[in-house]
């Protein structure tokens, strides 16, 4: 395309690509940002483009820029919380992680349940260990572990 048709087509059809693009973004900004490279886009097309098709082409390449602006914003955005790093209450004292562990086991009443719980949270025994230590089977545990969790959620969540 010449010099003179591109600024034609500019004229003519910036306002509305804008528009097109600011329907889709929903970023003004970045749909004039997007409406430039589209116009410098057509500046590199070498082959003529008929005046009837000229707005569907400046349409099509608006709209695989804007797909192209979200996967990009899509693949930063996955990149980023992958580098973010879980704290596991590096900088809280493990005096408070305890009180609150303590806390959330008081909800239970069944000392039993209680006592198997403390073991596996607080003492880090398994579930082999805390058997042992109760002399209970490794199922009982299991399940008394799972009615503990849900009596807590109960309270907690409640």
């Amino acid at each position: 395309m010449n010099n003179t048709q591109i600024n034609d087509a500019y004229i003519n059809y910036k306002s509305e690509i804008t528009r097109y693009l600011s329907h889709i973004l929903k970023q003004p900004q970045d749909a004039e940002d997007l409406a430039q490279e589209c116009f410098i886009r057509l500046m590199k097309v070498t082959d003529p483009i008929p005046e009837d098709r000229l707005l569907y082409y400046l349409k099509r390449i608006a709209r695989n820029l804007a797909m192209d602006s979200f996967r990009r914003r899509t693949r930063t955005l996955r990149r980023d919380s992958r580098l973010e790093v879980p704290t596991h209450h590096l900088d809280t004292p493990s005096l408070e992680i305890n009180e609150g562990v303590n806390d959330l086991v008081s909800h239970i009443n069944n000392t039993e349940h209680r006592k198997i719980l403390e073991l596996r949270l607080i003492h880090g025994y398994s579930i082999k260990e805390t058997a042992e230590l109760v002399n209970r089977s490794e199922g009982m545990i299991k399940s008394s572990v799972f009615h503990a969790v849900n009596r807590i959620r109960a309270k907690v969540i409640s």
